[in-house]
């Protein structure tokens, strides 16, 4: 039997995301040869690289697709940046996944998925919560549960997310000090009818970064796209009611509040059945989603399970996945595709605050 490909991968960024969710995993991957590293901060990029066998350093990503023999990018990196890189490694021919959200525009983040299947390659953004074991069980089940009926239709999909220890007590990033260059980029236009607070991090941009990753994991359990009915936004929160395609509720519930757990989950109901999860901090190791679900068919008794499943985390799994579709082995299971719908709905969103001078 033959080998499998190796996979050469240049890494864009080489800050804390970029270490201890992404070029750790990658470096821990059989069959993956870690070839270069862009980072703005000279020193740091050479201790990172020498810490982790990556071969060459650059202080560009522009320089290092043109020198550098890659395979595919891994650009984690602030997303304002996203659409400059993603553009550049896309037309040199490369396939790119980086963090969330996409881009800041959804205009944008169209042409850039377009311009992925012109030439052929994987685009993928990183929402790692679709990676976890026990919510690939839970999307599973729920499709089950919609596709026989057996326990009546789907009635609601609730999920809430109230923040706390989102790094885990995880160790620092490697940092040798140094201040990074200033990144020349071509940064996306405001959109003309955003106000400067409802496109800043008062808004728009802060919404995509804080909670696209829960509007993401409400369509990918729904399996179908959904519309805002209404929205609410408070000093400390953001309470949002929305109806699916085929006429399920959906409720987004965002309030901050600071303490030393992560409070995040999601809740699914139908006539007969209900699903549960508690889902674990973003950089928690080895750790998944609790998930239980609660079964009563018309005939028999009630019932409740859980799955016990293997503890791999939804970064480690992240970067298995995109391994396997770069080598062909596999199609994305968070395409960009995807991605850009949150983009999409947070310019729903910022609308809605912006007439009611919300922000």
């Amino acid at each position: 039997m033959a080998e499998p490909k190796t996979v050469r991968i240049g890494f864009v960024g080489g800050g804390y995301m970029g270490q201890l969710a992404h070029i750790e995993n990658y470096w821990k991957l059989p069959g993956v040869e870690l070839v270069a590293l862009a980072e703005g901060r000279p020193e740091s990029a050479k201790l990172v690289a020498k810490t982790y066998g990556i071969k060459e350093v650059y202080g560009h990503h522009s320089e290092m697709l043109k020198k550098a023999d890659i395979d595919a990018v891994v650009a984690i990196l602030p997303f304002s940046l996203n659409a400059e890189v993603v553009e550049d490694a896309l037309n040199a021919g490369k396939h790119v996944i980086t963090e969330k959200p996409q881009v800041n525009r959804s205009d944008k983040g169209k042409k850039l998925i377009d311009l992925a299947k012109k030439k052929g390659v994987i685009y993928q953004v990183g929402y790692m919560k679709r990676f976890d074991p026990a919510v690939r069980w839970a999307k599973e089940r729920i499709a089950g549960w919609k596709t026989s009926k057996s326990f009546g239709s789907m009635l609601e999909l609730r999920i809430w997310c109230g923040g706390g220890a989102w790094q885990w007590f995880r160790e620092p990033a490697l940092n040798a000090g140094d201040q990074p260059v200033q990144y020349p980029s071509k940064l996306e236009p405001k959109w003309d009818w955003m106000t400067d607070d409802v496109w800043s991090w008062k808004g728009h941009q802060g919404w995509t970064n804080y909670y696209s990753h829960q509007t993401n994991l409400a369509r990918y359990l729904a399996g179908e796209d959904y519309k805002i009915e209404h929205a609410h936004k408070t000093d400390g929160g953001h309470f949002i009611l929305c109806s699916t395609d085929s006429g399920s509720t959906v409720f987004l519930e965002f309030s901050t509040h600071y303490h030393n757990q992560w409070d995040e989950g999601f809740e699914v109901r139908f006539n007969r059945a209900k699903l549960t999860a508690k889902m674990p901090s973003p950089l928690a190791k080895r750790q998944i989603a609790e998930v239980t679900a609660f079964e009563c068919p018309e005939k028999g008794e009630a019932y409740e399970y859980s799955p016990v499943l293997p503890a791999i985390d939804g970064f480690a799994s992240q970067a298995r996945q995109f391994v396997a579709c770069v080598r062909g082995e596999d199609q994305p299971w968070s395409p960009a595709a995807d991605a850009v719908k949150e983009i999409e709905f947070s310019e729903q969103l910022m609308r809605i605050y912006q007439d009611r001078k919300l922000i």
